[in-house]
């Protein structure tokens, strides 16, 4: 048997400048999380905040960005230091 190989993981904080609810927060959770590459969403309605860690061979950060902007939610990319 092969030893299994960990998956490449690259983690994103994505900033919401028009969440209306917290309704709006599990629609982009459940949409986000069916996308090819995306292995976790979670949403802050508080913070209007998003962290998705996904597969950066299969998914842009701007890929994930598109969809929500598709969504209807337009997003900004936090930079964070190391």
């Amino acid at each position: 048997m092969e030893p299994t190989e960990s998956k490449p993981s690259a983690k994103a904080i994505f900033s919401l400048f028009n969440l209306g609810c917290s309704g709006c927060s599990r629609v982009i959770e459940r949409k986000l999380r069916k996308m090819s590459g995306i292995k976790n969403v979670t949403v802050n309605y508080v913070t209007d905040t998003v962290l998705v860690n996904y597969d950066p061979a299969r998914v842009s950060t701007e890929d994930i960005r598109t969809f929500m902007k598709r969504l209807g939610y337009d997003s900004a990319e936090r930079h964070h230091g190391a």
